[in-house]
């Protein structure tokens, strides 16, 4: 019996020992260290996805490790083999590596999603608005392979729970030039762009602009490229717009229209330019803004898809039936192919109807032109100089005429005096003159009864109105000699001595003679 108790008693010390061996090794083997998770790159560094990858599959492997020691430090626990210290701080380590396991995931899917333009194009429509096609694809299957990230999803699906690594959601798309959108919309929404998915964008341009911003708004990342956009060949024209498609120039003068040509082909580089229902009274020329050339046809050179021209109109000296003042002359400015051209100058002087111009296949922008006369007005004398008496009037003539092209209203004359002198026109007030009109106006003036004698002015001024307008006048200067009073005794005597003296002279010639 107490050689059986002291075999128990010693396993019992044997084993007692062993534990207290192994527990400190154990302790320290079943322990969670504090996991290594991968270092993010700083602002500024850029990683290679490849590298992004192995950190991921390096958190991957720490994680399974942390899980693993997470489960037996719980068996232990449960056996009360461990503290509860040493099972709290093995299950933090697992959640710590849990965390630094996804923000490594996130860190490869979603560090550069990128979307790419494939196209942006320039087109216009039968009304004559313009408008840009965008096509949109989404790429960021391109910095990594998601085929290559199956093993995420394996051991624990919760980790990417919510997660979808297949699409784009919420691209918001827009059009900006010098800083402003001038696109309709506004912005344009795409709820979902598939990896390696394409989408078109349609939009109006509130501005007509062959360059712009395209800005894209996708995972809390903003993207914006200036690109130039691309002529749709498609519609094989060239347009023509002018933003002064509307003016009015008087008579004798011009109009000038400046003129944008687009080119939305891939064909004819050479395009003639044309003018139809415009009278033959009205010549035009086409004149290349940056040279001041004069042209009749273009030529759009590789790579170029757009020209500025004007367009000046000289309008003749007198209206007539076909120009008339006021009223709207409506014609059309024309960029056509040699083929188109050659078939419109077949039907020269034809007065095309709206329906006809919509057939003809080019450019064609409508103008307006609206005539205006020039007020133009005349003061004429037959002499701007006169002598008269020391207490004399002196009474003229002169005649006002309309040398302008549209009515005269409410012409005025006045006078301008030296000082004391009073005048008298009648009539002071003309109401109208038409054109090539003219009617006499008398004036009278009358110097102070003590004038001296000498040279006087007098400055004769004309107001009048043509079409609610003032009309440049001349001013006239009257010139008047007020002569010196004539002494007629002094004369006479002057006048009887002088005969006298011519008598004698003659009588004393001829007494001389005699002897």
């Amino acid at each position: 019996m107490k050689g059986s108790w002291n075999k128990h008693t010693f396993l019992m010390g044997a084993l007692i020992l062993t534990l207290l061996l192994f527990l400190p090794a154990a302790s320290a083997f079943i322990a969670p260290q504090t996991p290594q998770t991968p270092q993010i790159p700083q602002t500024g560094q850029r990683w290679d996805e490849r590298f992004k990858i192995l950190a991921l599959k390096r958190a991957q492997i720490i994680l399974e490790d942390r899980r693993q020691k997470y489960e037996r430090m719980k068996d232990l626990f449960e056996k009360q083999l461990v503290s509860r210290e040493n099972f709290e701080k093995a299950e933090a380590d697992y959640h710590t590596a849990r965390v630094a396991y996804q923000e490594a995931m996130l860190n490869v899917v979603f560090d550069r999603p990128h979307v790419t333009i494939l196209k942006a194009i320039k087109y216009q429509t039968p009304e004559g608005q313009k408008r840009v096609k965008l096509t949109l694809k989404n790429s960021s299957g391109g910095s990594f392979e998601l085929e290559q990230l199956e093993f995420l999803q394996k051991e624990d699906p919760s980790l990417t729970a919510g997660l979808d690594l297949s699409k784009l959601t919420n691209v918001y798309v827009s059009l900006k030039s010098e800083g402003s959108i001038i696109s309709e919309p506004y912005e344009a929404r795409i709820p979902v762009l598939p990896n390696n998915g394409k989408a078109n964008v349609d939009f109006l341009l509130l501005k007509d602009v062959d360059n712009v911003v395209v800005s894209i708004n996708y995972a809390d990342k903003l993207d914006e490229k200036q690109i130039y956009l691309q002529k749709d060949a498609s519609a094989n024209i060239v347009t023509m717009n002018s933003s002064q498609f509307s003016q009015e120039a008087n008579l004798e003068g011009e109009a000038t229209y400046d003129l944008m040509l687009e080119r939305f082909t891939s064909e004819s580089n050479i395009f003639k330019l044309k003018v139809i229902n415009l009278p033959k009274q009205v010549s035009y020329e086409f004149v290349d803004t940056e040279t001041s050339a004069r042209l009749s046809q273009v030529k759009f050179t590789e790579g170029v898809t757009s020209k500025k021209l004007s367009l000046t109109l000289h309008l003749p000296k007198r209206a007539d039936e076909q120009i008339v003042i006021d009223k709207k002359m409506e014609f059309y400015a024309l960029v056509l192919d040699p083929r188109e051209a050659e078939d419109l100058s077949a039907k020269e002087g034809h007065n095309f109807t709206k329906e006809e111009v919509e057939e003809i296949k080019g450019g064609v922008v409508e103008l307006e032109l609206i005539p205006k006369g020039v007020g133009k007005i005349e003061v004429e004398a037959v002499s701007l100089y006169h002598e008269i008496d020391p207490g004399k009037e002196l009474n003229m003539e002169v005649t006002v005429r309309n040398t302008g092209t549209r009515r005269l209203d409410n012409i005025t004359l006045k006078t301008d005096l030296p000082y004391r002198w009073k005048s008298k026109i009648e009539p002071d007030v003309i109401p109208s003159l038409m054109p090539e009109k003219e009617k006499v106006v008398n004036i009278a003036f009358y110097p102070p009864e003590d004038v001296g004698v000498g040279d006087y002015e007098s400055k004769l001024k004309t107001e009048a109105i043509a079409d609610n307008r003032p009309v440049e006048t001349e001013d006239k200067t009257i010139r008047v000699h007020v002569k010196a009073k004539a002494n007629i005794l002094g004369s006479t005597l002057l006048v009887l001595f002088l005969v006298g003296l011519v008598v004698g002279i003659v009588v004393f010639g001829i007494r001389l003679s005699r002897r």
